[in-house]
């Protein structure tokens, strides 16, 4: 028997497919010949990286477009809505109009791109020898499905005796039922992990020949094979013993990838590797507009000793291609900063890596990160409102995001977050107070993007709506444009991300137009702003190039470098006191009070329900930007220019 694993468009050409790379390793090791096959690779090739960038990094054309899906719309369904399309665009996502000429530029991209498809469907078609293989799955996650689709179509048209099944993250409980429902091409789906369930039914197919006769929970038959489809999903047995999990198989994507003319893309790989699943924060607190894992929030991890041995495999295997590591994590193990991390760093293996956290880390936890290779993190900031931040429960406050963020700057790792608004109850005047602070923070690095929440499929905003003031849940338009000729249920039973209303009536495009601006600002501004602290004959100098700052550099007195040096924390009035006393310091409450709020009103510090934090990066072990440096040279030449004492 032999199997073959398809990666569509628009899957990203920088990294292998970690589903498709265990599913491989997995039924090689029982003696099934299986092939992974990339055909996102070829079609970059064809249609130009530049182009297909546009698309799968989401550079051009908004997450809720679906626009890499749009692409295979006519293919698909024989029906050419470009016109409503672009339509839809324009009224939908009014910034796409910035540039005067942007627009036009977009819409032209994907007609170009669109031109290309048949001829790429026909060539996959007839360029490969599908008679050698017993059985075709496509992976389906995020913008791969009409691609997908399409190209099942026409194999199923060519090849009727092959047995089509989908996997991935687009058929996951109901909607794999739909998708049986709406194409009779496609025979089976596979829901949730198919770490069991797809290989068990592989095993059984390899020995009944029949698919009739396996039946494997997880695994859905369309209704042809003798049995009505179900009236729920079947579930599948999740992997319980991450460490029994094989190493991901990634040979056929680096293979292939050398076959296309990819090159400008290769400084850009990335592997990847898996050390848990599930979410430990969820289980406890499921933030609520969260739809990641489905079935299977429940968190399983590795053990220290089995993640690292993976980790030096993939490098040992694939050094010659790339150095960079994305964990496909949902959340770290905490137990990793003890175990993990420390060998990582230890063995000094030249890795640039990824991970997803939570952001109340500690200022060691962050330096560890750093030590051992990780210059990227995703921490799940999405706001810098603490009443946001409790209704999205999140667990964290707005002072620990910014730590998060400080911190970070301090030890040069890139925070990758979002900034979300539009949460059912969340108080529309507070994001008019935020965008005051905002002016203090473009020192640190700003959310990529600014964007209303979006309804996900399996998160508690979606299955328990009525509790959470939403209602009215309709797939998002684009699924009407992308899926012209489903019916509206089908499109329903298929869609992951949903439009809705409030309970309540609330208008978060108007209440945020001010937040939304002043976030505009941060980012145009980042990388001009500095501010940074210096300590030089005992005393700290703030080098500050922010637009808020009303001098570039100040010169502390020592009694405010102490109280400043105390607040790198977040700490209370009293406990900066009582720290100052107990270094011999002969201080009152009233004056370390009246000094961190001096400190407030000129930015210097944020400041929560008496808790304070400073905002100036400590220069130890950080690398101003090009806009610090010269202020910098300044101030540690023998002789200090403009250097301004604080006013008392």
């Amino acid at each position: 028997m032999r199997i073959v694993l398809i990666n569509m468009p628009f899957a990203s050409v920088y990294r292998p497919s970690i589903g498709i790379g265990l599913l491989q390793s997995a039924l090689e090791k029982r003696g099934i010949a299986c092939q992974s096959l990339y055909l996102n690779l070829e079609f970059a090739s064809i249609i130009g990286l530049e182009a297909y960038d546009h698309l799968s990094e989401y550079t051009s054309y908004p997450t809720n477009a679906l626009a890499g899906d749009w692409i295979f719309t006519q293919s698909l369904f024989d029906i050419d809505n470009f016109d409503e399309y672009r339509d839809y665009l324009l009224t939908t996502f009014p910034h796409a109009r910035r540039k005067p000429d942007a627009p036009d530029r977009s819409f032209k991209r994907l007609l170009d791109i669109r031109s290309r498809v048949e001829a790429f469907l026909e060539q996959a078609v007839e360029k490969y020898d599908w008679h050698k293989y017993d059985v075709i799955g496509f992976t389906t996650v995020f913008q791969q499905n009409t691609a997908a689709l399409s190209l099942a179509r026409r194999l199923k048209r060519r090849f009727p005796d092959k047995f089509i099944i989908f996997g991935g993250a687009n058929v996951e409980g109901p909607m794999g039922l739909g998708t049986l429902n709406a194409y009779d091409f496609v025979d089976a789906v596979c829901s949730g992990e198919g770490d069991n369930s797809f290989i068990a039914f592989i095993e059984a197919l390899r020995e009944k020949r029949d698919p009739s006769l396996c039946r494997v929970p997880g695994i859905t038959l369309r209704a042809d094979f003798g049995a009505a489809l179900p009236p729920e999903p079947s579930s599948a047995v999740p992997v319980h013993d991450m460490d029994s999990l094989p190493y991901p198989d990634y040979d056929d994507y680096f293979e292939q990838f050398e076959s296309f003319d990819l090159p400008e893309s290769e400084r850009k790989r990335r592997l990847l590797f898996e050390a848990s699943r599930g979410c430990w924060w969820g289980q406890k607190s499921h933030c609520l507009f969260c739809g990641l894992n489905g079935s299977t929030l429940k968190f399983r991890s590795k053990s220290a000793e089995r993640a690292l041995e993976e980790i030096l495999y993939l490098r040992e295997r694939y050094q010659a291609h790339t150095n960079k590591m994305t964990a496909v994590d949902n959340i770290i193990d905490m137990n990793y900063f003890k175990t993990l991390l420390p060998e990582i760093r230890d063995r000094n293996l030249d890795l640039d890596m990824f991970y997803e956290t939570k952001a109340n880390l500690t200022k060691e936890q962050i330096q560890l990160f750093q030590q051992a290779g990780f210059h990227y993190v995703q921490p799940g900031i999405e706001s810098v409102i603490t009443s946001v931040l409790k209704l999205m429960r999140k667990g964290v406050s707005m002072l620990q995001n910014v730590r998060l963020l400080k911190w970070c700057a301090e030890f040069s790792i890139t925070p990758l977050w979002n900034f979300l608004y539009g949460f059912p109850g969340e108080n529309a005047q507070e994001y008019d107070e935020t965008s005051y602070l905002i002016p203090s923070l473009t020192h640190l690095m700003p959310p990529g993007s600014v964007s209303p929440i979006r309804l996900d499929r399996f998160s508690p905003y979606y299955t328990s709506a009525n509790q959470y003031g939403i209602h009215n849940i309709r797939p998002l338009r684009s699924y009407e444009l992308i899926y012209p000729s489903l019916s509206s249920q089908d499109r329903m039973n298929i869609a992951y991300h949903f439009d809705f209303d409030y309970v309540h009536e609330q208008h978060p495009a108007v209440y945020t137009k001010r937040i939304t601006q002043a976030i505009r600002k941060w980012q145009s501004e980042y990388q001009q702003s500095e501010f940074f602290s210096v300590m030089k004959e005992g005393s700290l100098i703030l080098v500050d190039t922010r637009s808020v700052a009303l001098q570039s550099t100040t010169l502390l007195s020592p009694f405010e470098t102490a109280v400043y040096l105390e607040c790198d924390n977040m700490i209370s009035s009293l406990n900066v006191t009582i720290r100052l006393k107990e270094k011999g310091m002969d201080v009152s409450k009233e004056d370390v009070h009246q000094c961190l709020m001096k400190f407030v009103r000129r930015s210097w510090m944020l400041t929560e329900g008496d808790v304070f934090l400073s905002l100036a990066i400590p220069l130890g072990n950080y690398s101003p930007k090009k806009a610090g440096l010269q202020r910098l040279m300044d101030i540690t030449s023998p002789v200090p220019q403009a250097v301004v004492r604080t006013s008392s």
